[in-house]
């Protein structure tokens, strides 16, 4: 019972992190740094497994900079 709990936890885990992981290459990377505007496909596959894994991270970072400023 356990194990299937955390097997889960584990494949959920990875499931949301490779849907944020694709739009974050695709887009968010670029809103947290400049110099990934315009960068190549073989970068971007590059950064997408670190994505996938820290994607709450990234999420975090991602909110706080598109959050206005007062």
């Amino acid at each position: 019972m356990l194990t299937s709990f955390l097997v889960l936890g584990f494949y959920g885990y990875f499931v949301i992190g490779g849907a944020f992981g694709l739009w974050f290459v695709l887009h968010g990377a670029g809103k947290l740094d400049a110099g990934m505007i315009g960068a190549s496909k073989a970068l971007r596959a590059l950064i997408f497994p670190g994505s996938v894994l820290l994607w709450p991270v990234l999420l975090k970072k991602t909110i706080r900079t598109n959050k206005p400023k007062t």
